[in-house]
């Protein structure tokens, strides 16, 4: 299960992101149960990174998509084994 967060520019910096993407987070593996969720994010990206230090998600690997680089940040539901 992959995990994404887009904000309009004119409201970044309002914690939109961080609590849709933790409803979201929450909804897939509390509900839906998935063992793993993971989010990809570019280096330069210091907005996504910090949500995705807020929401848990640890950096687990460097992949490339489309020519750019980005890394594979995962969290995995408590009990799981996945």
């Amino acid at each position: 299960m992959e995990l994404g967060w887009n904000t309009y520019r004119a409201f970044w910096g309002r914690g939109f992101a961080n609590e849709a993407a933790a409803a979201a987070l929450h909804h897939a593996l509390e509900i839906r149960r998935e063992p793993k969720v993971r989010a990809l994010i570019a280096a330069a990206n210091e907005s996504s990174l910090r949500v995705a230090r807020r929401l848990g998600l640890t950096h687990e690997a460097e992949t490339e998509i489309y020519g750019k680089a980005v890394g594979i940040y995962t969290r995995e539901r408590k009990g799981s084994v996945a």
